[in-house]
């Protein structure tokens, strides 16, 4: 194996080893350079511990990626199963009910959208495309008239 394919470890038993064969003595040169691969064998003894620690946070990162994949799958069951059992295109986002909105054709622009029926007592919306202001004629009595 080529010195450069190595483990950070491995290079540093290797130095550890070319050090040896030196017969390093007690000159100030040769106690730097033995205290430098010492730190160096430290450094690459954290390193390895570190990736080791990387390495099986990776693995539960995957493991709660699955699990959060597997509650997603079971929440969308719960979702088809509550939507599908009422009839929910009568709400719209906020879960306001529908059946009491009316549809609007904007004379101006031709932009059709809802109101509801506290707008129209109210008499008057913007329309929500081109902004022009939108009255109604609306009475009481014609909702009692269609009532009857």
């Amino acid at each position: 194996m080529d010195f450069e394919e190595k483990t950070i470890t491995e290079k540093t038993s290797y130095v550890k080893g070319l050090a040896e064969g030196l017969s390093l003595g007690d000159t100030a040169q040769d106690k730097l350079i033995k205290a430098l691969i010492d730190l160096v064998d430290d450094m690459a003894v954290e390193i390895a511990d570190l990736q080791e620690e990387l390495d099986d946070l990776y693995d539960e990162l995957d493991e709660l990626e699955e699990q959060v994949d597997a509650v997603d799958e079971d929440l969308g069951e719960v979702e088809d199963f509550i939507w599908d059992d009422e009839d929910f295109d009568d709400w719209d986002e906020d879960g306001e009910d529908y059946e009491d909105c009316f549809d609007i054709t904007c004379p101006s622009c031709g932009e059709e959208f809802s109101v509801d029926e506290n707008t129209l007592i109210e008499g008057s919306v913007n329309c929500p495309k081109c902004n022009e202001l939108l009255t109604f004629d609306f009475d009481e009595d014609d909702e009692e008239d269609d009532k009857d």
